[in-house]
């Protein structure tokens, strides 16, 4: 630690002394405009710098730019703006005086030049960079047709894996980038919002829903955000520490630009549909050999002559189609916004309000937010920004999955007849739609900092914030509401309020110095500190009083607990990037961290990262040709970490309670882990390599990775004697691997007027293996199946972690009866290995065509390969509840038929089934409209936006959706158990800017 401390004061030492020139003793003003330089057109939104120092602006509307303070002499001035290749100028600076360079780009689809955010909180070009960053302009996509932000980010970037686990509205879906690294942490990536890192909150709710829970991710309005940039592992995610190994997503939302305020309107709505085609359930009438009347006359009944079915006695019954529960949904939203400012002083000023109703009645979700964005200059060399989002969020969610208030299950498990309950297993269809959970979550994201420039070749940043999660869940059952002989009958009541706060504060000084004339370094150290706070407190009674609905209406089984912890991370880093000529960029950098949840002998832990970008094609040797217009090489390697959980590492007690003396008394226990004063946070490094290419004079660029991450040190959950008065606790045991390769393709297929066609793919593999377990560590059973004991997933060596297991099975009709008997289904000796439980091929195709610069079509379309999904539900209606169609209709599917029978046999094998699949996402068509018909209405711009959502799926997969998990937000769990399949949404926007 001290050896670590001592490198990282040199540096900051070092940063003081060096410098090309002490403070300018005069400094002059440098104007211009950036336009397109095909049509001649302004470009607003373009960063204009000057090369060397840390001066940069932004172009408004009009394509004016205005860099004050810069210093006297021969200058050079750099413009960058996304799809454009940047463009470089030169001038001579006179002090107090005024010189313009304007400046054209050229469109392209390489992306060079486009400008990222590192963890400093300073801006970097992707050219500067040897790691693979994925960065997303909000303004192109639909977010007319996504509920939040978690559809923002599916299937647009290459090894980004977002799962939609549920159609269920306002519930949450599952991330994955490059892969999963730990076996008992979680594998989200973290999430920052304008530089402040979010509240992390996996489990979204204290009330069980059967297995889905909302994520604090959605509370963000899409139409706020200006930007994401993904941050894929930790090659390019060292410098954030031990909180990134899983990636980072960095959002950052939309700021004002100087000029007249421009005022926006959007408003939209459209329908939310269940456009599933339940399946029915199913019975046949027979008589047993004793001639009783039997309505279970099963096929392998009729094969092992134990039962004989009546004439035309096959009937069936879809009780959620034929007696539904379902309402129709609907969805709107509006938006206000006004962005404008003079060159000191920017603002963005954004409201918005969006209420859907799902296909339950009891299912809603309304969420009304507001932001404040303010950016400008304090002085000519220190600038500030400011912002501040309040979001509020009201959700009603119903009871699905793995429930018995589920009305999917009950459909699905119920009768195959119209009954007094309409078909349903427990409950009659007016039931299910009168229980809900309600959430209400208070949402504050406020973030200041700002930029001190003391001389032309250094910069100080600061910045600080905090992100609050006020969150209450509750939910009553009245009494007499669930006629079964429980508890429930006599009505209950929750009440959880919880506040989660994730404080950031981070300093940050950089140098840029001239070694030689040709040699460019920059030189930054920093600090970063976090603290994660998290209070919350449940509340629980039964015997509800009739008419009442708060826990003072309670008269018996009272239960309460309370849920504190706090978790602060204290990081020192330091990077150096020498650049040479601007074409070829070292890097290397080293963080160290220090955090509450290591273990007592552990006090500080370092993560080094190093990257190499060679832009080939600016040698003066290259051969340029309009084949092959630009190439780069890139190369990384680095480390990044992820804090044990809170407690991990300490020993702990439990509080309980007992009698004595007739008296009831408190007391503790030993908790179930006993603590671990060496543990440590896992550790994944990573190594990658690429090459980007630009093909066809800049209209195609095809960007390609391969990378290796290898995770040591995983956290282990390890079974201790009985005589140590604890069952379990977490050691560094573990050792995975993720290995993938990566594809990302730009393309401007067609561009003549009236018509242009572009085309957007990206593809990406990955392998995942965990590679050992630790000595003495048996393979871990986890998934669905702990009731019989034959659990369907398992942590096991030289496997992807959370593979499937089961016995396999071989079948054949052997007399030709059209029947699998018991006897014709054979089992193997023991469980094998059958699949992995997460995508292992992804590729995402989004075309787009532009006619006449004023009709906007695009779609979506995202396959996902390699990965199993255990279809639990049909097992369950199959084996079990005996209601599907294969157990009783002559002719059914043999191959449905055998894997029913080896399920009655003892496994589940023919469920967990391969869940390939090609999916249309999304297709939205804009129209703008002439100015003309803007100025009918008095605005400036008016469009129409019409989109769809979840539109086709095209799968063998035999369950409902390929892509739902009853337990989505788990690390592993692929199981669907009764879980509502995606709804379709149709929707269309106005949008009217003025």
């Amino acid at each position: 630690m001290h050896s670590t401390f001592r490198q990282l004061m040199f540096v900051s030492g070092f940063l003081l002394l060096i410098g090309e020139r002490a403070l300018t003793q005069g400094t002059g003003t440098v104007v211009g405009r950036v336009t397109d330089r095909t049509t001649g057109t302004p470009l607003g939104d373009a960063r204009v710098i000057v090369v060397g120092s840390q001066r940069d602006a932004r172009t408004n509307e009009a394509g004016q730019y205005r860099l004050t303070g810069v210093p006297t002499g021969a200058v050079r001035v750099r413009a960058l703006r996304l799809g454009y290749a940047a463009s470089l100028d030169s001038a001579v600076v006179a002090a107090g005086q005024e010189v313009t360079v304007d400046l054209a780009l050229s469109a392209t689809v390489t992306r060079l030049d486009q400008v990222t955010i590192n963890a400093a909180g300073t801006s970097e070009r992707q050219r500067e960079t040897g790691n693979s960053i994925a960065a997303l302009t909000v303004d192109s996509l639909p977010t007319v047709i996504v509920s939040g932000v978690n559809d923002l980010l599916s299937s647009r970037a290459a090894s980004v894996t977002v799962t939609q686990t549920s159609g269920t509205s306002g519930t949450g879906s599952r991330i994955r980038i490059r892969g999963s690294n730990s076996v008992s942490l979680s594998n989200e990536p973290l999430i920052l919002i304008d530089g402040i890192r979010s509240v992390a909150d996996p489990g979204g709710s204290t009330i069980s829903l059967g297995g889905q829970n909302p994520t604090r991710l959605d509370d963000l309005n899409p139409d706020d955000i200006e930007s994401i940039e993904i941050i894929k592992g930790p090659a390019a995610a060292a410098l954030y520490g031990t909180a990134a190994a899983n990636g980072v997503v960095q959002i950052t939302t939309k700021r004002g630009k100087s000029g007249r305020t421009r005022w926006n309107f959007y408003g939209d709505g459209g329908r939310v549909e269940d456009v599933f085609d339940y399946p029915a359930n199913f019975a046949r009438v027979g008589t047993r050999p004793g001639g009783a009347r039997t309505t279970a006359c099963t096929l392998v009944d009729v094969a092992s002559s134990r039962c004989t079915p009546k004439q035309d006695s096959l009937v069936h019954w879809t009780p959620i189609e034929d007696a539904s529960v379902f309402v129709r949904g609907w969805r709107s939203a509006y938006g206000l916004s006004a962005a404008g400012g003079t060159d000191r002083t920017q603002y963005f000023l954004g409201s918005d309000y969006t209420r859907e109703q799902g296909v339950y009645s009891n299912n809603n979700v309304r969420k009304q937010g507001i932001r404040a964005n303010v950016s400008g200059q304090l002085a000519s060399n220190a600038e500030f920004g400011a912002k501040l989002g309040y979001a509020q969020v009201r959700s009603v969610l119903p009871q699905n999955d793995n429930n018995d208030l589920s009305p999917i299950a009950n459909s699905v498990l119920g009768s195959a007849f119209d009954n007094a309950n309409r078909g349903y297993l427990f409950y009659a269809p007016s039931l299910y739609n009168q229980i809900g959970t309600d959430q209400s979550v208070e949402r504050v994201t406020a973030s200041l900092n700002g930029t001190w420039r003391p001389l032309s070749w250094l910069a100080i940043t600061g910045q600080g914030g905090v992100d609050y999660a006020g969150r209450t869940d509750q939910s009553v059952v009245p009494p007499d509401l669930i006629p079964d002989p429980d508890t429930r009958s006599i009505g209950q009541r929750t009440s959880n309020p919880y506040a989660l706060w994730t404080y950031t504060g981070n300093t940050n000084a950089t140098a840029t110095w001239h070694p030689v004339a040709s040699i460019e370094a920059n030189s930054s150290v920093g600090t970063q500190f976090n603290r994660e706070a998290l209070h919350g407190t449940q509340a629980f009674g039964r015997g509800l009083a009739a008419g009442t609905g708060s826990l003072g209406g309670t008269t018996s089984g009272f239960a309460v607990n309370e849920q504190n912890q706090e978790i602060v991370t204290l990081g020192l880093f330091a990077q150096q990037r020498v650049a040479w000529r601007d074409k070829l960029f070292l890097t290397a950098s080293l963080r160290g961290d220090d955090n509450s949840n290591f273990g007592q002998d552990l006090q500080f832990v370092t993560y080094p990262a190093a990257s190499l970008s060679w832009v080939v094609n600016e040698e003066s040797w290259f051969p340029t040709s309009r084949l092959l217009s630009s190439l780069r090489l890139r190369a990384a390697a680095g480390q990044s970490g992820q804090r044990p959980g809170f407690r991990n590492a300490v020993t702990f007690y439990n509080t309980v309670a007992y009698r004595r003396n007739g008296n009831d008394l408190g007391g503790v226990e030993l908790a179930n882990n006993v603590g671990n004063a060496t543990l440590k946070p896992e550790k994944s490094t990573e190594y990658e390599g690429g090459i980007d290419l630009g093909l066809f004079s800049g209209r195609v660029s095809l960007e390609l990775t391969a990378y290796r991450k290898t995770t040591r040190d995983a956290l282990i959950q390890r079974n201790l004697p009985p005589s140590t008065g604890a069952a379990t606790r977490f050691e560094n045991l573990g050792k995975a691997t993720n290995n993938g390769y990566e594809a990302t393709l730009q393309a401007t297929l067609l561009d003549r007027r009236p018509i242009r066609l572009d085309l957007a793919v990206a593809g990406s593999t990955n392998t995942n293996r965990l590679v050992t377990l630790g000595a003495g560590v048996d393979t871990i059973f986890i998934g669905l199946g702990a009731l019989d004991g034959n659990f369907s997933q398992r942590v096991a060596e030289g496997h992807p972690v959370g593979g499937y297991w089961q016995t396999p099975y071989t079948w054949a009709d052997a007399n030709r009866d059209g029947i699998i008997a018991t006897g014709e289904v054979t089992l193997g000796e023991h469980a094998v290995y059958l699949g992995a439980p997460l995508p292992s091929r992804e590729v995402s195709v989004t075309p787009s065509l532009t006619l006449y610069r004023r009709v906007r079509l695009s779609a979506l379309l995202n396959y996902r390969g390699g990965f199993k999904v255990y279809n639990a539900g049909q097992e369950f209606r199959c084996a079990v509840f005996v209601r599907c169609e294969e157990a009783f209709a002559p002719g059914s599917s043999l191959a449905l038929q055998a894997r029913r029978v080896a399920g009655l046999l003892g496994t589940s094998a023919g469920y967990i089934e391969d869940a390939t699949f090609w999916k249309l996402r999304e297709v939205s068509l804009t129209f703008d409209a002439p100015s003309g018909w803007a100025r009918l209405v008095r605005a400036a711009s008016l469009s129409l936006t019409l989109a769809g959502r979840n539109l086709v799926t095209w799968t063998d997969y035999t369950g409902f959706d390929p892509e739902i998990s009853f337990n989505g937000t788990s690390n592993f769990s692929t199981a669907e158990f009764f879980t509502q399949p995606p709804v379709r949404y149709l929707t269309a926007r106005l949008s009217l800017g003025w």
